[in-house]
């Protein structure tokens, strides 16, 4: 078992993201509800709930999604511990289900302890989560997953990115202005996430015959998309500051939006969004940014 170990954990936080190896999802959340909230008491218990649940909730995530994917990973050649039998099927499904399990009863532990709805929120992100990928139970109910119809990828999308927003912000605090700008702020950013994946996915998802935004939609037409969705997330937080709803610190986010205006959007704007092989740069430039972007929301507004 200690042997596994290693692949078990890698299991857990592929692909990366903003919630896990490395929390900066719950961390700045954080940094941003305990400076308009200084009541809150014990931070350090409050963060470290958090990131606790966080992590939890996405290594659940993770996992569900491999284990359900092992057609269309297959198809994309990828390698992950369930592929190549380091973890068997089924223990995959009982790892997630507990992780799953074990989330939601300290998310409802910590809903008791704040006085505060914490559950409710999260409850329906883990659903929506569960159901996208299911092709156990859920799938074989309603005859489809929600990942495998561009309509379910974009439900799935709008419901969860808020629904966790506000799940980990009511763990520190109670739900006010700020909060509600950044449930939408990371609806558009998810949005924008989903439509980038999809033409990273596109060859497997097609011979999964799945009918993806990759599969049904240009690339061109997609990053197009995704950069306007990238857009509308600065344009949330340009527009919160504006509104005094975010410190005006965190300002400083106009230089990865700049970088990401001038390298990244004209860029593809001129070709007319058509993508080439020596892109790699713009498109690395998005991407870069965007994660800057998030470290300076939580770093301003904690400052």
């Amino acid at each position: 078992m200690l042997k596994k170990l290693p692949e078990i954990i890698k299991l857990c936080y592929t692909p990366y993201s903003i919630f896990s190896p490395i929390p900066f999802f719950a961390i700045i959340i954080f940094l941003i509800a305990y400076k308009t909230d200084y009541s809150l008491g014990f931070p350090i218990h409050s963060l470290t709930a958090g990131v606790t649940v966080s992590l939890l909730s996405s290594f659940a995530s993770n996992i569900w999604n491999h284990t359900n994917d092992l057609k269309e990973d297959l198809a994309q050649g990828k390698k992950n511990a369930i592929i190549q039998k380091s973890v068997s099927y089924r223990s995959a499904i009982i790892l997630s289900s507990i992780l799953y399990t074990i989330s939601l009863i300290i998310v409802y532990y910590i809903s008791i302890k704040v006085g505060r709805p914490v559950y409710l929120f999260f409850l329906i992100w883990a659903l929506i989560t569960w159901w996208y990928s299911d092709n156990i139970l859920l799938g074989k109910i309603f005859g489809f997953r929600l990942k495998t119809h561009y309509a379910g990828e974009l439900i799935t999308y709008c419901v969860a990115y808020p629904m966790y927003t506000l799940s980990i912000w009511l763990i520190y605090s109670n739900l006010n202005a700020t909060s509600l700008a950044l449930a939408l702020a990371f609806l558009f950013f998810g949005i924008s996430v989903v439509l980038l994946k999809d033409i990273k996915d596109i060859s497997g998802d097609r011979k999964a015959k799945l009918k993806t935004f990759g599969v049904v939609f240009s690339p061109s037409k997609l990053f197009k998309v995704s950069c306007i969705f990238l857009l509308l997330y600065y344009i949330v937080i340009l527009n919160s500051i504006a509104l005094n709803i975010l410190s005006i610190r965190v300002l400083l986010i106009i230089v990865p939006f700049f970088y990401f205006i001038k390298n990244t959007f004209f860029h593809f704007n001129k070709k007319d969004w058509r993508i080439d092989a020596g892109d790699y740069k713009e498109i690395k430039t998005m991407v870069v940014t965007t994660y800057v972007s998030i470290i300076i929301l939580g770093a301003g507004a904690f400052i």
